[in-house]
């Protein structure tokens, strides 16, 4: 069974400081969509954090590769982690083993 998660971070610092940490950070990001465990993310339109969606078989692998994020090792970013397993999905989702809703 696929266990996805939501995993939400909160900012701690500035905007100016998190300016200045993004751009090691979407590296840190890019890292982890080839790898596969990252499926999409994005900023929260209020601007204070932001949101990934991610695959992993446990909490504890997360928190390991979370805390090489330039974010966390800057102080910037704290993030909350929400798992769940999907049991439909739509067509522009893939996910082996997930049935789709035609």
């Amino acid at each position: 069974m696929t266990t996805l998660w939501i995993i939400e971070s909160t900012y701690l610092k500035p905007a100016a400081d998190i300016a200045q940490v993004t751009p090691a950070h979407r590296e840190w990001l890019d890292q982890h969509y080839r790898s596969g465990v990252f499926l999409t993310s994005g900023r929260k339109v209020d601007n204070t954090g932001g949101m990934i969606v991610a695959r992993a078989a446990t909490l504890q692998e997360l928190v390991d590769l979370f805390d090489h994020d330039p974010f966390v090792q800057a102080g910037c970013s704290r993030y909350k982690y929400t798992a769940f397993n999907p049991v439909k999905r739509g067509r522009d989702v893939n996910l082996e083993g997930v049935p789709l809703v035609d």
